[in-house]
């Protein structure tokens, strides 16, 4: 009986060493339009910003539905009080868009408050786009704690310049060698 209460001991403090913040999974819709571009803001299932309201560890995934080459930025952002670290700080460690790193800048301080921010601009990507956000909420070693703390960030894509096709190039060199044996024949005249 006592190796069983162990065992039970040992498992529920392996438990605690482990908890998570619950996980955010959520596809977000692209809003505008092809010539333009598109953008979107990050958000958990409810619509509202990314809120963790337990303390640990989280990865947060967000799908924005897209097709064709674009140009994108992504960026995130979250601030604090100094005075409620505990239960409203969140932490990037990492971040990714399609497997390409987000740079997370260091935190700094105005004013009584903790600002950080990562972000990714003007990078080629095509087909839809996956954001996988690594952090923490709260305070290292509190995990499994009730607080609030939430993060914004938003993603921009914008319609890639077509690459030229080598007939357009060959069009265009002929436009011009026309255009340069006009003007040799005018001035020859």
């Amino acid at each position: 009986m006592t190796i069983k209460k162990i065992a039970l001991a040992a498992a529920l403090a392996l438990t605690g060493l482990t908890a998570f913040a619950s996980n955010v999974s959520n596809t977000i819709d692209l809003i505008g339009a092809s010539d333009i571009g598109f953008s979107a803001g990050l958000s958990d299932p409810s619509g509202t910003a990314v809120n963790h309201v337990l303390s640990g560890s989280f990865t947060d995934t967000f799908t924005f539905s897209y097709s064709g080459d674009a140009i994108v930025d992504v960026w995130l952002d979250t601030s604090v009080s100094l005075s409620k670290l505990a239960t409203q700080q969140i932490v990037f460690t990492s971040a990714t868009l399609n497997g390409m790193a987000l740079t997370i800048d260091p935190s700094f301080t105005v004013g009584g408050s903790r600002f950080s921010t990562a972000s990714l601009y003007q990078v080629p990507a095509s087909g839809s786009f996956t954001l996988i956000v690594n952090g923490f909420a709260g305070l290292l070693g509190s995990d499994g704690q009730v607080i609030s703390a939430s993060y914004s960030g938003g993603l921009n894509a914008f319609p890639a310049a077509p690459v030229p096709e080598p007939e357009t190039y060959a069009l265009m060199l002929g436009g011009l060698g026309v255009v340069g044996f006009i003007a040799r024949r005018r001035r020859q005249r």
